[in-house]
């Protein structure tokens, strides 16, 4: 994160915020760290910003799609969360500023944030793999109809 103004700040991808996302039943404000996934040029021109949510219940570790991010110093991270990339999400600019800045991971949870990302948008190897294997499965299925 770089400041840019006192109202504004450069977002740059593998940043966590802690970001308000509306308050709950008895009005109180939900708030919640969030991992910016999001390339740096969308951070820079766009009005929203790919995030993954950041959820304290380690359980969610053991899923296909969750990554565990420490707390540390770096973190900015009072206890350890997982990254569900089943929640990916696009929230407004606005709410990003100097003071909701927590930190940034270490570069190997970034590796696992970028395979995480490709198992959860199907462009993992395994997928393209899938992917093939049906559309062959198909035209075999095709090829023995018509003989």
């Amino acid at each position: 994160m770089v400041i840019v103004n006192k109202r504004q700040v450069l977002i740059e991808r593998g940043d966590i915020f802690e970001i308000e996302f509306g308050n709950d039943q008895s009005g109180e404000v939900i708030k919640q760290p969030v991992l910016v996934i999001q390339n740096d040029i969308g951070n820079r021109f766009c009005d929203t910003v790919i995030v993954v949510p950041l959820f304290p219940d380690l359980r969610l570790e053991g899923t296909l799609l969750g990554v565990l991010i420490k707390a540390s110093s770096e973190t900015g991270l009072t206890t350890d969360h997982v990254a569900l990339f089943t929640q990916i999400c696009t929230i407004a600019k606005k709410g990003f500023r100097e003071e909701t800045y927590l930190g940034r991971p270490e570069p190997d949870v970034m590796a696992r944030v970028d395979e995480a990302i490709k198992l959860s948008l199907g462009l993992s190897t395994l997928q393209r793999l899938q992917t093939r294997r049906r559309s062959f499965d198909r035209l075999e299925k095709k090829r023995n109809l018509g003989s």
